[in-house]
């Protein structure tokens, strides 16, 4: 099963990039806390931040749920180009691959005690640029979509 999504995820990267190709990529660069009015989730920890540092080609995304470092604490550092990442995600290990789909930034995880479990997220700005949305879709095991929205930090 891990092979057949690894495989389609790979399609699905390479397609993705042939068609966002010379469309403007946002920098999202910046710390974001969560809009608990906008969210539209079912367990949302509602201190929730995502830290994301962007340089040309690569980019870094710290997701904090809580005040355990140990356990509510994800990070990765990819390039932008659909690479196989390492992530940390709490005490677990998990792989990532992070591209751009046009000005959508795709985050394609794959976790679990066997690297079964499979999310996508959606990250993607506000027309003022204020706001990030990120839509969270559970592939496997399937599972209810979320959305969440986020406050640039002052």
């Amino acid at each position: 099963m891990r092979i057949v999504v690894l495989s389609f995820a790979g399609v699905l990267l390479f397609g993705a990039e042939a068609l966002g190709a010379g469309q403007g990529e946002p920098n999202l660069s910046g710390t974001w806390k969560l809009d608990q009015a906008g969210a539209n989730a079912g367990q949302t920890d509602k201190d929730l931040v995502l830290v994301i540092e962007e340089k040309e080609e690569s980019i870094h995304i710290k997701e904090t749920r809580g005040p355990n470092p140990k356990d509510d604490v994800s990070s990765l550092t990819c390039d932008t180009m659909g690479d196989e990442c390492a992530m940390q995600d709490g005490r677990d290990k998990a792989k990532a691959f992070v591209y751009y789909d046009g000005p959508v930034l795709v985050v394609l995880k794959t976790h679990g005690r066997k690297g079964d479990a499979v999310e996508k997220r959606h990250l993607s700005l506000s027309a003022s640029g204020d706001s990030l949305v990120v839509e969270i879709n559970h592939i496997e095991p399937q599972g209810k979509d979320e959305k969440l929205v986020f406050s640039r930090a002052r």
